[in-house]
């Protein structure tokens, strides 16, 4: 294992507000001093950090294990991977800096220009990939970044952050583009947020996170909950979408919010799909356990999964909830009868446990995966596997998500560039359905302001007598 150098549990810091303030200062001094690279410099750059956190996935990953007690280490790693080199693979040739776009033809050419300071705010769930990513964004944009990490991931994103500063000096950035709030705290986050001189806010968390993200008046990228339907339809090949789904939901105990947390199932298909199920490892909870499990899973005053069963293993859910099940048990199913705070295993859940609902036909089942998307999941993602190109059809159609994901694991295909042509992203915009300002997985075209020079292809004099005519004729 690499070795990474791991600070000590910071204490609040007396004064967030000046601790920001400092940070800033040096970003700024950081940002001014890079807009005079090229994009040659620019790409130097952010490859060699490309290339630091590729090298720590692993340390990175197990720090990010050990501190959150979350997910697994092998799991996190691939995630760190993905962060670094397939975000790399798929943004290295764009180009972000100065002329970036001509076209003679309509008279027209595009200027890429930074934004500025970013604040990033990164989550409990995937503390090290998201960093990375974020980080690498900002670089490949010139933009300098702040992060304002999780509490409960403060050493391990302080790590990551170090490694990917130290990579990036020596390559030849200023040094201040990358920085993390030592001390971190609610009002540090704040005090980051809402700071005069950050321009805009990168958010990923919890919804609480995300609305004071965009409550700043400054622009402001923060994601929406998922809450993803996976519809098995009677035409699927049910081994390959039932391994899909024991993939996506048991990879890093379902921390990425693109992974199912229902599936809806043809009634017809339901025995073949459960036999499926349990050869693969999944364990159906029987009817009279479900409360057990539900009260072990989800808090009831915020209706959301409890804290320290995210991210856990189903055999540890499974004994937090007086459950016996098989040595070995990848995945937890409960069958429900409703959606909503009356079933609140019908939401979100962030760990190896899913709810399952029978459906009588093609209109049952949208009617389900709607609902569920209405209950906590609106504009994310939905899952359908088939091999009926008309039902892909009106599933693309009907379903309030902005991500439709067919015949593939859901978090690893909301995420992009894995199992589909989605652009690859760990920030994955809702749309106006989850109250978001974008609709897609974030990339660099995201963090620029991009300057239009638009000549004219004709004489206004010509113009202005086509007006005049138009006006006598009528």
């Amino acid at each position: 294992m690499a070795q990474v150098t791991v600070l000590k549990q910071p204490v609040a810091a007396a004064d967030p507000a000046a601790e920001v303030d400092a940070l800033v200062n040096q970003a700024e001094h950081a940002f001014n001093l890079y807009q005079n690279f090229t994009q040659a410099q620019v790409d130097h750059i952010t490859h060699a950090v490309v290339a630091a956190a590729r090298a720590h996935a692993k340390d990175l990953a197990f720090l990010a294990w050990k501190e959150t007690g979350r997910g697994n280490a092998e799991d996190k790693a691939i995630k760190n991977i993905y962060a670094s080199q397939y975000i790399w693979n798929a943004i290295k040739t764009t180009k972000t800096v100065g002329k970036i776009s001509e076209d003679p033809a309509n008279g027209l050419t595009q200027y890429a220009e930074p934004l500025g300071i970013l604040a990033g705010i990164t989550p409990v769930t995937n503390p090290t990939s998201t960093v990375i990513f974020k980080a690498i964004l900002a670089l490949k944009t010139r933009n300098a970044i702040i992060f304002g990490l999780h509490p409960q991931a403060q050493q391990c994103g302080s790590a990551a952050v170090k490694i990917m500063e130290d990579a990036a000096t020596a390559a030849g950035a200023p040094a201040g583009l990358i920085q993390c709030i030592a001390h971190p705290s609610i009002e540090a986050s704040s005090a980051l947020m809402n700071h005069d001189r950050v321009a805009l806010v990168l958010a990923t968390g919890g919804p609480g996170m995300v609305k004071a993200a965009y409550s700043t008046g400054k622009p402001a990228l923060g994601v929406g909950p998922g809450n993803a339907p996976a519809y098995i339809e009677k035409t699927a090949d049910i081994a390959a979408a039932v391994q899909d789904i024991l993939l996506s939901k048991s990879f890093d105990n379902s921390m990425i919010c693109a992974s199912e947390n229902s599936i809806v199932v043809d009634r017809s298909i339901y025995p073949a799909v459960k036999a499926a199920f349990q050869a693969g490892g999944a364990y159906f909870v029987p009817d009279q356990e479900v409360a057990k499990l539900t009260a072990a899973v989800i808090d009831p005053q915020r209706r959301t999964v409890r804290g320290p069963v995210a991210g856990q293993s189903a055999e540890k859910i499974a004994k937090l909830a007086g459950l016996t099940v098989p040595k070995g048990t990848k995945l937890l199913i409960a069958k429900l009868d409703g959606i909503g705070k009356n079933f609140l295993l019908s939401g979100e859940k962030l760990c190896p446990v899913l709810s399952l609902y029978l459906a009588n036909d093609h209109a049952s089942a949208f009617d389900l995966c709607q609902s569920l998307l209405h209950y906590g999941g609106l504009g994310h993602t939905a899952a359908i596997h088939t091999t009926d190109q008309t039902v892909i059809d009106a599933f693309g159609e009907a379903m309030p998500a902005c991500r439709i994901l067919v015949n593939s694991p859901a978090s690893l295909g909301g995420i992009g560039g894995l199992f589909n042509r989605l652009t690859p992203s760990l920030t994955l915009g809702t749309g106006s359905y989850g109250k978001n300002s974008i609709s897609h997985n974030l990339t660099v075209m995201d963090l620029l302001n991009i300057k239009t020079v638009a000549r004219a292809t004709r004489h206004p004099n010509a113009l202005i007598g086509e007006l005049r005519d138009l006006i006598h004729e009528n």
